[in-house]
């Protein structure tokens, strides 16, 4: 996939293709789209416990909603910006998270949740519990 990112560093400018990142970071496809590793895991955690996890989105990668059962964090680390969209009892709400930012966003317990890349690629972070394992 021929993707270009772009990131300004102390190095000057670096381009990144979709291909180099999955690579790099070691990605594998994940069973509900795009690609993804985990990176962290709580001890002895069951495949309901919490990991912290990369996931790399493209345009062809859209998230279909889906429940969230214990609080999440989701940050955009490189590319292109993230959307997480959330549907809570309060109504829906759209956040946008510029990779590099440092932001990082909180999904709260009992809500909704779906995700997709504004424009070329993301490689995002989740913090949350163990979905979308490798296929």
């Amino acid at each position: 996939m021929a993707v270009v990112s772009k990131l300004l560093g102390w190095r000057g400018e670096v381009e990144f293709t979709v291909d180099e990142v999955i690579d790099s970071l070691g990605l594998k496809p994940l069973e509900n789209g795009g690609w993804g590793r985990v990176m962290a895991a709580g001890e002895g955690t069951a495949s309901s416990g919490v990991v912290s996890v990369y996931r790399l989105l493209t345009p062809e990668t859209w998230d279909d909603w889906r429940a969230i059962e214990v609080e999440e964090l989701w940050t955009a680390y490189m590319g292109a910006p993230l959307e997480v969209e959330l549907a809570t009892e309060a109504g829906v709400r759209r956040e946008t998270l510029t990779a590099g930012s440092g932001r990082w966003l909180t999904v709260p317990a009992g809500g909704w949740v779906r995700t997709r890349v504004v424009g070329g690629w993301c490689l995002a972070g989740r913090i949350g519990t163990d979905q979308g394992r490798p296929a």
